[in-house]
């Protein structure tokens, strides 16, 4: 899924060539990618059906990731990243909750794991695209990589059965409480300003700092590593620092990192700001996304709740930005999007168990 949300940005200079666009015109494809993530998950949370187990969805994902690769206009590659995004994210969708089923009282873990490999995922496809085109291979083999990725996927997964029967009652939802939907809030915030600060932090380096363009490219990876590590330390020190331990300890390094990047007035303080910044990001998805399975009760409802407004919040962060750009130049609309932050640590605060006792362990 990772790579498939960075597949058309890592090919871009080749896609708009072969394509004759602009780059502003490409950001479409990534639009409709985000919609159809928006219908996957949608899905996931609300439909029960054998076309919704994971092998069908990824068959569909690798059909319309290889369509896109083929794509002649940008019309048919929006139309085909459109369908990718619903398979892709049904994928990811069907797979966390399962993940979380599976572990029980220990999703958190499980869970900080999975975002793990999702976190190196987002340091390792970038770099292998670029090694393949220095190598000079076509453009087209990054998205015959992910599209051979979810063939395998299919393949080990196609006698699994993860989708429960429907409710003999009809659609009978699970109740989502107020300590709930304020977890709910961790994740899908959370989520938003994960995505947005890597679209912008080249683009600050270079314009607002002078950088080069490697120094931009590398801003962006030590973000990614601060992600990384907290997700990689974290679940390495569940047993000892528990859930709400995490969550709080993640929002003060992410307004350290906030108030950092305010004072940043040269690169290496850029570079620190960014690793912080990551650093504090890292663990609030997908540790809200737990803390919500744990309050719903429903580990495939919750998560397909969770990323159906993820979706939508990974096009409403970055369109902020966008908006403060217009009264304020990138370095201070970056800065302007702190409220996100001290909403997530507000919704931290209110979905704490009520149980003074349980918080140790949540």
């Amino acid at each position: 899924m990772i790579a498939m949300m960075s597949v058309v940005g890592a090919t871009a200079p080749d896609l708009r060539a072969y394509l004759g666009v602009s780059t502003a015109a490409l950001t479409l494809a990534f639009i409709g990618q985000m919609a159809g993530a928006f219908v996957g998950a949608l899905f996931i949370g609300r439909v029960h059906h054998r076309l919704l187990e994971l092998s069908p969805l990824a068959v569909l994902a690798a059909a319309a990731l290889g369509a896109a690769a083929l794509a002649p206009t940008l019309g048919l590659l929006v139309a085909a990243m459109l369908v990718a995004g619903v398979g892709g994210m049904g994928v990811n969708a069907t797979a966390q909750a399962e993940t979380m089923r599976r572990a029980g009282p220990r999703r958190a873990r499980a869970l900080s794991q999975y975002h793990t490999w999702g976190g190196a995922g987002a340091v390792v496809f970038p770099l292998t695209v670029a090694g393949l085109l220095a190598a000079g291979v076509p453009w087209q083999s990054a998205f015959g990589l992910i599209v051979v990725a979810y063939l395998v996927h299919a393949w080990v997964n196609r006698h699994l059965r993860v989708v429960r029967p429907a409710p003999a009652d009809g659609d009978t939802r699970p109740v989502v409480g107020p300590r709930a939907r304020w977890a709910i809030v961790v994740a899908v915030v959370a989520g938003g300003v994960q995505l947005t600060f890597p679209l912008y932090f080249s683009s600050l380096a270079v314009d607002h700092f002078g950088a080069s363009a490697a120094m931009g490219s590398a801003v962006i990876g030590v973000y990614a590593l601060g992600v990384l590590t907290a997700r990689a330390g974290g679940t390495a020190l569940m047993p000892r620092l528990p859930v709400d331990r995490q969550l709080r300890a993640g929002c003060a390094v992410m307004l350290a990192g906030y108030a950092l990047l305010a004072l940043a007035g040269s690169v290496p303080v850029l570079v620190v700001a960014a690793f912080l910044l990551g650093l504090g990001i890292g663990q609030l998805l997908p540790l809200g996304i737990a803390r919500s399975a744990r309050e719903i009760g429903d580990d495939r409802y919750t998560t397909g709740l969770v990323y159906t407004w993820n979706s939508v919040m990974q096009l409403a962060s970055p369109a902020l930005v966008a908006l403060l750009l217009q009264v304020l130049d990138l370095h201070a609309a970056l800065v302007a999007t702190v409220p996100l932050a001290l909403l997530i640590v507000v919704a931290v605060w209110r979905s704490r168990p009520a149980d003074r006792a349980l918080v140790a362990a949540r």
